[in-house]
């Protein structure tokens, strides 16, 4: 390959269920590196993977405790490892990743890359194992830590409103389930589970590899086609939202003090839609930013919100909105969320309000230039979604998009599903 002369910017591969990308930048004294296993949601295996991610950052055969891992790490120029599950539209993402000091900034240059590619390979190929399998003290603790975490977002209560949102518009579709589980299935995980579970991602599953920092993208090329090249499933992008619903109410009650309303819409565009940029701006101005339609008329305005958002999925093409309010104030608070929309539709926005938006996304998308690991995140979703901008080349598409193009985005997006969480109390009365 002839990818050595590349700079700030991603260049590579995708081939017989395995990717490897890198983004060669002099702007950073670490190198980053993520290794990705893509898995499609499913009951059957998302609590095992969210599991797995935990176990396998415990031990390897040559350092088999956490502490032996962090003494390697200590001594790799204190290199930071973590391990996490993700998860984006039908996908659940297994995720190892290593920063390192760039040899090239260190006493004598060291050669780090290798020696943290030496590290992510035992993490990834060399498991501490007990009589073949994982042993069950570690997988009984990192099942009570998955469990946690479940009841955490449980107890999370937008973050749980939000999921419900996505469930209730899913309607028994992958997409709709969440990443780590229940805890029901969690408790069902065997250590000989979990390690016939590993055999088979580690043999098979879509692997996608990344890196960021100041490398020469061929050597690695070469380093990782000699561990990992081996052919594996291939990948299938994410499967956008096809619409089930028209305009579905659910009301919730449990124990809360604070009521969340949330509305999905379907928008008919995902990220490699031509006119995403036209729906990128279009949520901006509703409800992205505190200049926002929502923002200014919901929570300042009528003082009906603790807070109140809009996002876009850009795998699905959803538009979600989220509001924080009191109980009694469900209907008001609707009311005017959809008169936004209503306004939105009839291209009732400033140019300045389109211009603020502009400059708000400019910020923030030139920020995640001074991230590796944003810079890893877009790209993946980027590679998952199957296409679409990122980073300047989005700055570019978004200052292109005029007031008719989010007039026309608006006039096409449509009420999917209204989830309200609501108290007992309240809703008994």
């Amino acid at each position: 390959m002839a990818w050595s002369n590349a700079q700030d910017r991603f260049v590579g591969e995708w081939k017989d269920g395995v990717a490897f990308y890198v983004y060669p930048t002099r702007r950073f004294k670490t190198v980053t590196i993520h290794a990705t296993w893509i898995r499609d949601l499913s009951t059957v295996d998302r609590s095992k993977g969210a599991t797995l991610a935990q176990v396998m950052r415990q031990g390897t055969r040559s350092w088999p405790t956490r502490q032996l891992m962090a003494a390697r790490l200590e001594d790799l120029y204190g290199a930071s490892f973590r391990a996490d599950i993700a998860k984006l539209g039908d996908k659940q993402l297994l995720s190892f990743h290593i920063t390192v000091t760039n040899g090239r900034f260190l006493p004598g240059q060291p050669d780090t890359v290798r020696e943290a590619l030496d590290f992510l390979t035992q993490v990834l190929d060399r498991p501490y194992l007990v009589d073949g399998v994982f042993p069950r003290t570690v997988v009984e603790q990192e099942k009570t830590l998955v469990k946690r975490q479940i009841a955490a977002i449980i107890n999370d209560k937008g973050q749980y409103a939000m999921s419900r949102l996505i469930e209730l518009v899913a309607d028994g579709q992958p997409f709709g389930l969440r990443k780590l589980g229940t805890e029901q299935e969690v408790d069902q995980i065997t250590e000989r589970d979990l390690t016939t579970f590993y055999q088979e991602v580690h043999r098979g599953a879509p692997f996608v590899f990344t890196v960021v920092g100041d490398v020469d993208a061929d050597v690695l090329y070469q380093h990782v086609k000699e561990r990992w090249g081996t052919s594996r499933q291939e990948f299938s992008a994410v499967v956008p939202y096809q619409g089930r619903h028209q305009n579905q109410t659910v009301v919730e009650a449990q124990d809360v003090r604070q009521g969340k309303l949330n509305l999905a819409y379907r928008t008919g565009r995902t990220a490699k839609s031509a006119d995403f940029p036209a729906l990128v701006m279009y949520s901006g101005i509703l409800g992205g930013f505190s200049h926002s339609k929502l923002f200014i008329n919901v929570r300042e305005k009528a003082s009906l919100a603790y807070y109140a958002y809009s996002r876009v999925d850009p795998a699905l093409g959803l538009l979600m909105i989220g509001a924080g309010i009191e109980f009694n104030d469900y209907q008001a608070c609707r009311s005017i969320i959809e008169d936004q929309v209503a306004a939105m539709r009839r291209g009732d926005f400033t140019d300045d309000e389109l211009a603020f938006t502009l400059k708000a996304y400019e910020n923030d998308i030139l920020s995640e230039e001074d991230s590796p690991g944003q810079l890893i995140g877009r790209h993946l979703e980027y590679l998952l979604v199957g296409g679409g901008h990122q980073g300047p080349d989005l700055i570019a598409a978004l200052a292109q998009v005029t007031r008719d193009d989010v007039v026309n985005v608006a006039q096409a997006i449509d009420l999917d599903t209204v989830y309200f969480l609501t108290s007992k109390e309240v809703h008994e009365s």
